[in-house]
């Protein structure tokens, strides 16, 4: 082989790993996409024929709606460029300050937190919209201030405020688990901006207090990390949704009982296809069904990782960021309460949980990666070389089909 061909072989080579990040994030979508939906209907179909007098895909449908519209979100969000997702940052971020405040002002609650926002025949989640807030907006903050954050009050104005009064009015509705993760997503913001470490610890202590005090003002909070701490509890009462998780990963071994034939969907687990549908996939799909979700989710971390590292935008870099722990720092939580190794805290499983809200909105952020994903430092040329070759295989095989 020459040089000149190797030279030419290395450098397609890089044009082609430059689009990595792009189709990780779409392979993995594909993968949640498809087990969550096959999840929410086998998981939700007694709930179904409770709710409907008889209609086992009642819930399902909702969620198969719900993911053409967040399929239809992605695709958009994956094709417009970085410089219409700043300016989309502060209508994202005043819209779900206005949808937060009715929320507060004429919500309705769901398992002791006040988050839902009736529309018409619909009722949505601001709080998810929130999380996309927050992340495009610290982007825009972060970004242009980066080189400033070497105070207390420039790390706090703007980016604090906005960041804050969305994480203040989710709050208000008592969803300290959404908050968390807001607050984690807020806090890889601020990192990949590099402020200085000594914030970090400052806000850890602030936050510390915060949780304290928080955990006191709901008796269900404490009852949660008491029984989670505690050594006898009642398996019908207190601790009936973690041990019935447990009982569905032990029974579901290697290979699983079989799709739809979890026994703990029938009454066991009472959210079965929301906060604990990991528990109902280990079930069903044993191990390595487990496995392919967790696979799923590390190639996104990847793909986030390498949107960061490789992006010249810091903008893309900071809400890059954020929107990966966001979603994988979510997984992360939901699936730590279904294996016993955190309390309840009602977060979904991001993309596989039913919920229309959350699963819009978290194909979205996907959408808004898979935009970043397109601008990283060669990959528009990998798109051109690999449109080219289709159109050449084409040409050759309508040729040939002439001949």
């Amino acid at each position: 082989m020459t040089a000149t061909a190797s030279k030419r072989d290395a450098s397609a080579s890089s044009i082609r790993s430059a689009a990595t990040s792009y189709y990780l994030l779409v392979a993995a979508t594909t993968i949640l996409a498809v087990i969550g939906l096959a999840m929410v209907l086998s998981s939700s179909s007694i709930l179904s024929i409770k709710q409907t007098d008889g209609n086992p895909y009642a819930l399902f449908m909702i969620q198969a709606a719900a993911m053409t519209v967040g399929l239809v979100a992605l695709i958009i969000g994956s094709r417009l460029s970085v410089k219409t997702w700043k300016r989309l940052a502060p209508v994202v971020l005043l819209g779900s300050l206005v949808l937060l405040v009715l929320v507060y002002l004429v919500g309705s609650a769901s398992g002791g937190n006040k988050n839902w926002l009736p529309i018409g025949p619909v009722t949505i989640q601001p709080s998810e919209i929130g999380k996309l807030a927050i992340a495009l907006y610290l982007g825009v903050v972060l970004s242009t201030f980066r080189n400033e954050l070497t105070s207390l009050k420039r790390a706090l104005v703007p980016g604090g405020i906005g960041a804050g009064a969305v994480l203040i009015l989710v709050l208000a509705g008592h969803d300290m688990g959404t908050a968390m993760v807001m607050a984690l997503m807020i806090a890889a913001a601020y990192w990949v901006a590099g402020l200085p470490a000594r914030f970090f610890g400052l806000f850890a202590i602030v936050g510390g207090v915060g949780v304290m005090y928080l955990l006191q003002q709901g008796t269900s909070r404490m009852a949660r990390i008491n029984t989670f701490f505690s050594d006898t509890c009642d398996v019908q009462g207190d601790c009936q949704q973690t041990t019935h998780a447990e009982w569905a990963l032990a029974s579901g071994g290697l290979w699983g009982l079989g799709p739809g034939m979890s026994r703990e969907k029938w009454g066991g687990l009472p959210v079965a296809d929301s906060d604990f549908i990991f528990a109902v996939l280990g079930e069903e799909y044993g191990i390595v069904g487990t496995l392919l979700v967790l696979a799923a989710f590390a190639m996104i971390v990847v793909a986030v990782t390498r949107i960061v590292s490789r992006s010249r935008d810091p903008f893309v870099q900071i809400a890059g960021a954020a929107i990966g722990f966001w979603i994988v720092g979510q997984a992360c939580l939901n699936i730590a309460v279904v294996i016993g190794l955190a309390p309840p805290t009602g977060v979904p499983l991001p993309i596989l949980s039913s919920g229309g809200s959350s699963l819009i909105m978290s194909m979205t952020a996907i959408g808004v990666l898979m935009a970043f994903a397109r601008n990283e430092p060669g990959a528009q040329q990998a798109f051109a070389a690999r449109s080219s070759v289709i159109k050449r295989s084409l040409t050759v095989l309508s040729r040939g089909r002439r001949g």
